[in-house]
């Protein structure tokens, strides 16, 4: 059994809208959380804010209600890591001068944890939620009306459990 696998899906381009949708928000939500992380004494914060800080803070911020909550939360965690490696290398000195994490100037790959992926044994399906904030602003903006996303490939058909589904801003009508 294989760990991980990487493979492409033919995506239409509703779809193609809603996942570069997500990924702009996981984009904006990480310089969020990063400029926090900068900037947390002039911004009058007591402490150096940690992952769980920021995601009980941001709650109700407009880029974490445009991802499903456990890919929000995941997006600050990962902050989070590149941060603690930032200081590790600063400490031991595995770099000369390491810099801290960059803000995003893109758009990056969004993490469906396990409580957002449906997938039925045997089937080459999944089945994705999708945000309420972020379907009811796809309807009025774009006439878009999915309730969630359906990704077909013959690979999902042999994987018992998926634990962790990253899913990479789509090209060309494909998404990694």
């Amino acid at each position: 059994m294989l760990l991980s696998h990487k493979t492409s899906v033919k995506i239409c381009p509703e779809y193609s809208n809603i996942i570069g949708h997500m990924c702009y928000a996981a984009s904006k939500l990480w310089n969020v959380c990063n400029y926090e992380r900068r900037h947390y004494k002039e911004l009058g914060m007591e402490k150096y804010p940690d992952w769980y800080d920021q995601k009980k803070a941001h709650k109700g911020d407009l880029w974490y209600r445009q991802l499903p909550a456990q890919t929000a939360q995941e997006t600050c965690k990962q902050l989070d890591k590149a941060w603690k490696s930032f200081y590790v290398l600063k400490k031991t000195g595995g770099i000369k001068e390491p810099n801290p994490p960059r803000f995003k100037q893109d758009n990056i790959p969004i993490t469906y944890m396990q409580m957002g992926i449906r997938h039925e044994k045997g089937s080459d399906q999944l089945r994705l939620s999708l945000p309420k904030e972020l379907k009811s602003y796809m309807e009025e903006t774009y006439g878009i009306h999915e309730k969630f996303l359906y990704l077909e490939n013959k690979i999902f058909r042999n994987m018992d459990h998926i634990k962790q589904l990253r899913i990479y801003p789509p090209e060309d009508g494909k998404c990694d």
